[in-house]
């Protein structure tokens, strides 16, 4: 429970690259590595969402195309029925199957480009089988609504969609001079390829830049959040729950019925002598040793559930859930046990720094929380008169918990 660093997952994110990146104006659209495998994940889900939302109206928009086909080029619609129905189509409809299980970034964005790809190979085919034939010329343009589709609809990262438009265009002006189309024709089909390229790159470059900011923005406003979340219910000190944060969790106990039954142990925790510390060794020295002392309180705790607190200056709280008293004073003795192990040099008089420690526990039905509290703080009392550096069981508690066990 030490105090994390501005990360939304503990050593993952830092808020500085985000604001370096946020600040970055040389219009590049990489990030530093962990930056980057955290925007994959963050778009994984929405990329799997656009490519198959877009597969089932592609095809219904693509299959259309037939009507084309049987008005322009007549002689070779048995042939494209054969491609658009038993090729593409199973390939998009494979696709989308494959996309749903949301694979890695290079199967899901191959899988994209190769969408437009087949289509787009099926048109040059038809085109191809129908050189020298007349309207074949007006069916190659046809090829630019799969390039916008391609980069604007299909809204794939801008390194897969500049090398998916290379291919595209290459192709297409490969099968044109393979065809051996008139200059006019091949000066056209060429210019336009060339300008819907430009321009739907250009477009997807700046929803990919959109994007990365928009990830950037979230990102930082979720990690200012997380900071001034913690900021509110952590000490800033030793970067344990503070009174406030206790209070919520305590108020949340005693709500909720489905804990009624739950064993709650509870440890009161003391620094022996240390106003003697502090006044020997000055404030600097005794945030330190504080801080040290909370890091050791953290390294108990089991789970999630536990909560440490620091309680007042040198005393601390410990709420252990699903816990007997039996083992409550095992982890309070290693806890005493870790700090003596420190071996911290006290005044004189008290040789090292050393912790006395209260413990109760009894169930919430039994008990509330308070009141276990109360017993858990008496106890300290009683390890302090005892002598100090010791712990001390609630006798009342310990005879309760007793009582309360199955036979």
């Amino acid at each position: 429970m030490t105090k994390p660093r501005a990360t939304t997952k503990p050593g993952a994110i830092d808020r500085r690259l985000i604001e370096r990146c946020l600040n970055d104006r040389s219009g590049g659209l990489g990030f530093p590595p962990v930056l980057e495998r955290s925007y994959e994940s963050y778009r994984r889900e929405y990329r799997a969402r656009v490519m198959s939302s877009t597969i089932v109206p592609s095809l219904l928009i693509y299959n259309l195309f037939l009507v084309i086909d049987y008005l322009l080029l007549p002689g070779t619609f048995a042939i494209a029925l054969f491609c658009h129905l038993l090729v593409v189509t199973p390939l998009l409809l494979v696709a989308d199957l494959v996309v749903r299980q949301r694979p890695g970034l290079w199967v899901r964005e191959c899988l994209s480009a190769s969408m437009p790809l087949a289509m787009a190979a099926q048109l040059l085919f038809i085109f191809y089988l129908n050189r020298g034939v007349d309207n074949a010329e007006h069916y190659q343009y046809a090829i630019s609504g799969i390039l916008t589709y391609a980069n604007v609809n299909q809204k794939p990262p801008f390194r897969f969609a500049l090398v998916s438009t290379l291919i595209l265009v290459a192709g297409y002006c490969g099968v044109l001079v393979a065809a051996h189309t008139d200059f006019p024709t091949l000066l056209v089909g060429m210019s336009l390829m060339s300008g819907v390229g430009y321009v739907t790159l250009v477009a997807n470059y700046r929803m990919e830049r959109d994007a990365r900011y928009d990830f950037l923005r979230r990102t930082h406003d979720r990690l200012e959040y997380e900071i001034s979340e913690h900021a509110a219910t952590h000490d800033p000190l030793t970067g344990l729950a503070n009174r406030h944060e206790f209070d919520r969790r305590s108020a949340r106990l005693q709500a909720d019925r489905r804990l009624s039954n739950t064993s709650i142990g509870v440890l009161m925790l003391d620094v022996d002598n240390f106003k003697a510390y502090n006044d020997h060794f000055g404030h600097p020295a005794g945030d330190a040793c504080l801080k040290r002392i909370a890091a050791a309180i953290s390294a108990q705790l089991r789970n999630d559930d536990d909560l440490a607190v620091r309680y007042g200056g040198e005393e601390f709280l410990v709420l252990l859930f699903d816990t007997t008293l039996a083992d409550t004073a095992v982890i309070a003795e290693r806890l005493r046990h870790t700090i003596e192990t420190f071996r911290m040099p006290h005044v004189q008089s008290h040789t090292h720094v050393t912790l006395s420690i209260g413990a109760a526990a009894g169930r919430l039905a039994d008990q509330p929380l308070a009141e276990l509290i109360t017993r858990a703080d008496a106890a300290l009392y009683d390890a302090k008169r005892a002598g100090r550096n010791q712990v001390s069981p609630c006798v009342e508690a310990a005879h309760d918990a007793s009582a309360n066990a199955p036979r």
